[in-house]
């Protein structure tokens, strides 16, 4: 099969959004071919799937600065597109891949786009859990998502990056905006411009990413256009995608007595807010947002309503009781981190820990 490449130009985010999830709901019906899309977006932040807008933009700084905010389909972090960054995108059948992993999967992509990297001169590799690096610096983050047996995976390509405003967006502590917190942030990303001295062509970036791709998949592959399909599609479903349903109400931050924590591990990081009946000893409520990846995306709202009403004393039980029937997929993200994410913010709540938002 000969996989179809297109460029699908700057776009705002909830036009690129929707063509994401149009051209994989297309994948997953058979209507189009495997496809390399190259794309950029108009200036915004981006929070992931699973993510709390609330909880990871500084939304005062962003309307104050022009800069529109929205969700992608797939998880992971919040990230910050300035006009340069350069989007690349994979949509194909699973089948494609012959039993991989979702872990597998995500090193074999980057892997090609780290060849296409190095192509231009510049020496990135993949670095777990979803990252491609260049001497320890990530230079593009990704993540994915599948439907059916078609998948998603995408990551973003640093052209040339204003960390300044990336930290005045993204809502992280204010100690990080002095003079050592920006050199810090700068000495943990690297972009194309910073690598090799100038910016290149579009262009010329499409050509040398979609060789590496090429040549790591074993694949054949020619420029083509969105068919009409595809477009009528977009126009349908783009207002959804910048919709406050979309964009703000698809997770929460819940009520005045939720108690917040943040567990990190190896499969990303939780936000956990839980609801707490200490009297009795009682979960009525937990939420967990936060920079991770899974597959199917809804387990996480299954295990929420299932934790409803849970003895405290049962919890643990509880989450491994849940998942011994589910499968899904992850990267590096284990049933007991669940387990151990909401179990560590229970004990602040029963200690009376100040609550975090």
């Amino acid at each position: 099969m000969v996989w179809r490449v297109v460029y699908t130009g700057q776009r705002p985010h909830y036009e690129n959004i929707a063509l994401d999830r149009v051209m994989l709901e297309l994948r997953a019906e058979g209507k189009i071919p495997n496809t390399v899309r190259f794309l950029k977006f108009k200036e915004c932040v981006l929070v992931g799937y699973h993510q709390s807008v609330e909880q990871e933009v500084r939304l005062s700084y962003a309307r104050e600065a022009g800069v529109d905010v929205g969700r992608r389909i797939t998880g992971g972090g919040a990230i910050y597109f300035d006009q340069t960054q350069i989007g690349w995108e994979i949509v194909a059948d699973r089948s494609f891949f012959k039993g991989l992993s979702f872990e597998e999967i995500t090193q074999r992509i980057c892997n090609g786009v780290a060849r296409g990297l190095r192509k231009m001169g510049i020496d990135a590799h993949f670095r777990p859990r979803n990252d491609i690096e260049v001497k320890g610096k990530k230079i593009s983050g990704t993540g994915g998502v599948f439907e059916g047996n078609a998948f998603l995976y995408q990551g973003t390509l640093l052209m040339d990056f204003d960390v300044v405003k990336m930290l005045k967006l993204l809502n992280i502590p204010i100690e990080k905006l002095t003079d050592k917190g920006i050199r810090e942030a700068r000495e943990r990303v690297s972009w194309v411009k910073r690598e090799i001295g100038f910016l290149p062509k579009e262009e010329e970036v499409f050509k040398h990413l979609l060789e590496g791709i090429k040549e790591e998949l074993n694949i054949k592959a020619l420029w083509g256009e969105l068919t009409e399909e595809e477009l009528r599609a977009l126009e349908e479903r783009k207002n959804y995608y910048k919709s406050k349903e979309w964009v703000f109400g698809l997770r929460k931050t819940g009520g005045e007595n939720l108690y917040w924590g943040i567990y990190r591990c190896r499969g990303g990081t939780l936000r956990v807010g839980v609801n707490l009946d200490r009297s009795r000893g009682v979960l009525q409520e937990v939420i967990i947002n936060g920079d991770l990846f899974i597959n199917p995306q809804r387990i996480i709202y299954d295990l929420e309503s299932y934790l409803k009403h849970t003895p405290v004393d049962d919890l643990r039980e509880r989450v491994f009781d849940f998942f011994k029937d589910k499968e899904f997929e992850s990267l590096n993200l284990k049933v007991e981190d669940f387990a151990n994410a909401i179990e560590e913010v229970v004990r602040k709540a029963l200690t009376g820990v100040e609550k975090k938002r």
